[in-house]
């Protein structure tokens, strides 16, 4: 029997328009968050993702030709760092696909653990679907970076959710299960179907994260897409398809991506600024 599930409202303020491309990058700006705070990767992942990034193959021969073992570890450890910055990389991608397929995503859940069956922290994640604009493309992800800074700094300081974190974790897997909409293919994202969601073992840290939508205008209708003759035309199809296709829209089943991320500590500190 899973943990009792831990709670925690994330408000996306300042966003007048919630767009489901937004809202990948608050997932994915969340991923980022936990990745660092739970050990699995040094730095925080901007950072991180450049240190690697400016590393090239000439690198590891600026040692001395008599540190051989020592270059063997040193090119090890930097194949280990580019191996996990690849796969952060690519589950963010997957995450980005899945929200490009309209109202696809209910929910998703990164496990931190060695298996899906016995992971030692789960972090689910509520998507608001009722205020994603259908109304709007992705025109207005600019204007996220703002919101998604002032959400992760209150998750930097909540307490609730640093009273869930007794101890440091080690580096271990992070893997990725979504909560989809069943009809339909998934054709754009790579996920395995799962029979029944991943049970919590009852050791397993269970956090939840809420996320709302909060406009202080909500009187306020943004007219700057609805203006375009592409809308309106997208409008009517929609309103088409809606008249014709009769599919329960609460129907759901969950799905694990492919790719899994491996927790990086690196031996030494020295690797990154040789």
């Amino acid at each position: 029997m899973a943990q009792k599930p831990k709670n925690i409202e994330l408000k996306l303020e300042d966003v007048d328009v919630l767009t489901t491309g937004m809202t990948a990058e608050f997932v994915n700006g969340i991923l980022d968050f936990l990745l660092f705070q739970r050990s699995q990767i040094p730095f925080v992942y901007k950072t991180y993702k450049y240190y690697v990034e400016k590393w090239d193959e000439e690198d590891a021969s600026k040692m001395k030709d008599d540190q051989d073992f020592k270059k063997y570890q040193f090119e090890k450890q930097r194949s280990i760092a580019k191996e996990t910055k690849k796969a952060i990389s690519d589950m963010r991608e997957v995450i980005r696909n899945a929200f490009k397929r309209s109202e696809s995503v209910k929910s998703l859940r990164f496990l931190f653990g060695n298996s899906t069956f016995m992971p030692t922290e789960a972090y689910t994640i509520h998507i608001p679907h009722a205020s994603i604009s259908k109304q709007h493309g992705d025109i207005h992800t600019s204007s996220v970076l703002g919101a998604l800074n002032k959400a992760l700094i209150n998750l930097s300081i909540c307490e609730d959710l640093y009273g869930c974190w007794s101890k440091d974790l080690k580096a271990t897997k992070v893997f990725l299960e979504m909560e989809l909409l069943t009809q339909g293919e998934n054709q754009t994202v790579k996920l395995i179907p799962k029979d029944v969601v991943s049970q919590l073992p009852r050791s397993c840290k269970n956090i939840h994260f809420h996320l709302l939508h909060v406009n202080d205008n909500p009187a306020q209708e943004l007219l700057c897409c609805k203006e375009l003759t592409i809308f309106e035309d997208l409008e009517s199809l929609t309103l088409s398809r809606e008249e014709n296709i009769d599919t329960p829209e609460n129907i759901t089943g969950w799905w694990q991506a492919d790719v899994i991320v491996r927790g990086f500590t690196p031996s030494s500190f020295e690797m990154w600024s040789s």
